[in-house]
């Protein structure tokens, strides 16, 4: 499977090189940290270039701004155009205002702390230990948790600076001449508390320039989310389109994309509608935006389905495609005449010739696949989607309303719901805490304040398990590494010739836009890109401008280093988490959600959907994606905390064979006509086994009663469509039992434990 996907991105991309459609890679959960990841990582996509560009360009304005006026701690403003900036205008700008006005209210409750502490350390640091659990504890149990996490960092973080300031008196410099060697510490002519003030506002300035600037160049710049959407939507219906054209062929090149596409997912798109939604950008109906992301993705599932049951019935060509043209052909000439009103203006796009009654034309398509059982309820499926789907995309703003979703407008809650949520609250917040105070303790008695960064280390690093912990702990090591290396190779070659701001800018610009390049990838090692920044210009700058020094990247590079050892100490002693174990959970709430469609009834059968069977299959698809995206933090746990279920293939597997399993049971609930009392009782037997299989994921017991009790598919006489699909439905609980079979005798696999 793995090699197939993985050949299959190959061919993938030499195409997209000649122009034809894109599609994202499947997310296989590879381990980042291999020749094979990295260079899946850093291979080029859609924006990436532009992006980077843009990016370098903020840094290098960042940098000609603090060097013309003389900006103190220069290095850290360059780094905020990388630390708050993102893909997109809109996450550019989130950004930029959640987490960069936390950072400003951040400095403001640190002056208010130092006003009642600064000559108090007994009050000081027990506060600074209350705040440390606030933070971890809040973080965890808010909706917003990285804003109360960015904001008790930053005041910590400051507090832990008035030790130095009260000490040393030597926070922001003065000069008394063109080079960084002629500067005098402020603490010849400022107080312990009027230099902690000193600093703490110009960090304040800081922080609000860098903001605007952000915000005014993304929006000038920045890439439209509304747009990237509108692409990618037009992307997947042309994709098929094309798996239409030649017949849904289940080994066709374009069925094989459009089967790595279906089983990735819409999560992509709907995060590019949320973005859309918050930009006020390219969204002229948002619900209309919302129902066509569902629909796309319906129809890409039932174009697989197509593909998979004309496979398995071995169903001959005439009765697969029984009129000319046939509804697959149709199909595919609306659906990219679809795509073209997507990203383009309706008076851009010609007539599409199809006729006024699109829909009426479809059913009667649809009815020429009455006498193939198996092939019929998808015809009536495929009908029904492309009709909303040219209906969406043709008329966004006078959509039939009985076709949209409702949007909930409800503000979302406070705090998480749940007892467990608090109780890892609890425990996050006595990671961080234990966490801070030793790297705290090592920095003071050792007398060593440049390796300060081991405290804010673990504020970043934690992420709640130890697969993500050891994850985020690498990228930070091997960034500090990366721009430590570059700023001292560049101090070395190339200072002693630089004389200017240009020659400085030439010499940073490449390594500048390598992190930009690495910021602008996936968020498996976008903070890579922004340590590899922070470290060089922390290595190349000191003060207000270029330095010989090599201490600082020294110095950096052990503070991060004494960092992630404390935090993975701590992680793996104190209430370890595994990856495994929030994935297992996952995938249960998915197949008890599966459970509770199969015996779903739609109040109105007649109605295009009905939302609360939407909502299921919302939450079954978001709870797939989470148990796919832990795959790649699973890899990095050892087998002494792992609770995996089994290797990285055979997980794969399943939750394959689950996806296909979940699209098979909604041909059948979705069937219009009248219910019957053996497909009733068919239905709640497969709801219990399903129930038990959910169980079974989580204890890993009864799996023999598991196989023992799976339903016997009924024949139906009368109906012929949903004996067929009955059947069709008990090959792919038997094709997942054959995977944990499979899974189970394989030594790789790893049990419950």
């Amino acid at each position: 499977m793995n090699l197939h996907l993985f050949s299959l991105r190959r061919r993938t991309a030499k195409e997209n090189k000649s122009g034809t459609v894109h599609i994202l890679s499947i997310d296989e959960g590879n381990p980042v940290f291999t020749i094979r990841g990295m260079a899946a990582e850093m291979a080029p996509s859609p924006g990436r270039l532009g992006n980077t560009i843009r990016l370098t360009c903020l840094a290098i304005l960042f940098l000609l701004i603090g060097e013309t006026f003389r900006l103190p701690e220069v290095a850290l403003f360059v780094w905020i155009g990388f630390l708050l900036s993102g893909n997109d205008a809109a996450t550019s700008s989130r950004m930029a205002l959640t987490g960069g006005g936390m950072i400003v209210i951040g400095t403001g409750a640190s002056i208010l702390c130092m006003m009642f502490t600064m000559a108090e350390p007994a009050i000081r640091l027990p506060l600074m230990v209350l705040l440390t659990l606030c933070a971890g504890y809040l973080s965890s149990v808010m909706t917003a948790g990285m804003l109360a996490n960015v904001f008790f960092f930053w005041t910590v973080y400051l507090l832990t600076m008035v030790d130095q300031v009260e000490s040393a008196g030597n926070a922001i410099d003065a000069w008394v001449g063109n080079t960084t060697d002629s500067v005098i510490r402020d603490s010849a002519y400022l107080s312990p508390e009027e230099s902690f003030l000193h600093e703490c506002l110009w960090f304040a300035l800081l922080y609000a320039v860098a903001l605007t600037l952000i915000i005014i160049t993304n929006h000038l710049w920045g890439r439209n989310p509304g747009k990237v959407l509108k692409k990618a939507e037009s992307d997947r219906l042309l994709l098929v389109a094309d798996a239409m054209d030649e017949g849904c062929e289940q080994h066709s090149h374009s069925m094989e994309r459009l089967f790595a596409a279906s089983v990735m997912g819409v999560s992509g798109m709907r995060k590019l509608h949320d973005l859309a939604a918050s930009f006020k950008s390219e969204a002229e109906n948002p619900a209309a935006s919302r129902a066509l992301i569902r629909y796309i993705s319906r129809i890409s599932l039932m174009a697989t389905l197509w593909a998979t049951a004309v496979n398995e019935r071995r169903i001959p060509q005439s009765e697969a495609s029984p009129t000319t043209p046939d509804i697959l052909q149709t199909s595919s000439g609306i659906l990219r005449h679809s795509a073209r009103l997507i990203v383009k203006a309706d008076d851009e796009v010609v007539s599409s010739g199809f006729g006024h009654d699109v829909a009426a034309n479809l059913k009667r398509l649809a009815k020429a696949f009455a006498p193939s059982p198996v092939l019929h309820p998808l015809a009536r499926e495929i009908a029904r989607s492309v009709g909303i789907i040219l209906a969406l995309s043709s008329r966004p703003g006078e959509v039939d309303e009985s076709l949209l979703p409702k949007i909930d407008d409800n503000p979302a809650p406070l705090f998480k719901p749940g007892g467990a949520v608090k109780q890892a609250g609890r425990h996050a917040a006595g990671r961080l805490c234990v966490s801070v105070i030793i790297c705290y303790l090592i920095e003071r008695f050792t007398d060593w304040p440049a390796i300060g960064t081991c405290v804010l280390t673990c504020f970043v690093v934690p992420m709640g398990t130890i697969g993500d912990t050891t994850h985020k702990m690498f990228l930070r090591l091997l960034g500090a590494l990366a721009g430590g290396l570059a700023g001292i190779f560049c101090i070395l070659v190339f200072m002693p010739i630089v004389t200017g701001i240009m020659g400085l800018i030439l010499m940073m610009t490449p390594v500048l836009f390598v992190s930009a390049w690495i910021k602008s990838g996936s968020d498996r090692i976008a903070y890579a890109g922004v340590q590899t920044a922070f470290a060089f210009c922390l290595s190349i700058l000191q003060g207000y401008g270029p330095t010989l020094d090599m201490q600082t990247a020294r110095d950096r590079v052990i503070g991060v280093l004494l960092g992630n050892v404390v935090v993975a100490l701590v992680s793996t002693t104190l209430w370890p988490v595994s990856v495994a174990t929030i994935a297992r959970k996952n995938l249960a709430d998915a197949v008890k959600t599966l459970a509770d469609m199969t015996v779903f009834k739609k109040e109105n059968p007649e109605a295009p959907f009905d939302p609360a069977q939407e909502k299921d299959r919302e939450a079954f698809g978001q709870s797939i994606a989470a148990v796919r995206s832990s795959f790649s933090a699973d890899a990095l746990e050892g087998a002494a905390v792992s609770k995996r279920l089994f290797a990285r293939g055979f997980n794969h597997r399943l939750l394959t064979d689950i996806q296909i399993l979940a699209v098979k049971i909604s041909v059948i609930v979705d069937m219009s006509h009248l219910s019957s009392a053996i497909v009733d009782t068919t239905l709640v037997a497969l709801r219990g086994w399903l129930d038990r299989f959910a169980q079974w994921i989580v204890t890993g017991e009864g799996y023999d009663e598991l196989k023992s009790s799976v339903p016997v598919p009924p024949i139906i006489p009368d109906d012929p469509e949903r004996t067929i699909w009955f059947s069709s439905v008990d090959d792919g609980i038997k094709n997942i039992l054959g995977t944990l079979d499979a899974a189970q005798c394989n030594n790789a696999g790893v049990s419950h434990g």
